[in-house]
């Protein structure tokens, strides 16, 4: 009885370790430039600010000489950014709304995910971090 009772024990001290260490990870920091890594813009960049988990996010590009300029906000869950945007400088024939959902990688180097807009289309989106 006595093993069955050790080793119980052992395993719940292993588990509780194991969530302290995992809740003690640090969140990592996304407040500033990234590139837009996304083919075809030019001129490219994102801002974003991270305001205890809501997101602000600014967007700036040129496509085919074309200038582009959305902004919206969110809210950021782990290492996971959802946001809402709205375009104030469209690109003809371009969307002017939409939804963006982003992953953080382990490095903390690219933000990587899915855009979706008001024309009812989606695709990829990336970023990369500059400062």
């Amino acid at each position: 009885m006595k093993p069955r009772l050790f080793l119980l024990l052992f395993i719940t001290f292993l588990n509780f370790a194991y969530s302290q260490k995992k809740a003690a990870t640090p969140k990592i920091d996304i407040n500033g430039v990234w590139e837009d890594i996304n083919s075809g813009v030019q001129n490219a960049v994102a801002i974003i600010s991270d305001q205890n988990g809501k997101i602000i996010f600014s967007h700036y590009l040129e496509w085919k000489g074309q200038k582009f300029v959305e902004s919206g906000t969110g809210k950021r869950t782990g290492n996971t950014i959802t946001y809402t945007v709205n375009v104030t400088l469209p690109i003809e024939g371009w969307a002017t709304a939409g939804t963006h959902t982003l992953v953080l990688s382990e490095d903390g180097n690219t933000l990587e995910g899915t855009f979706k807009d008001n024309k009812d289309r989606n695709g990829p989106i990336a970023f990369r971090r500059v400062r």
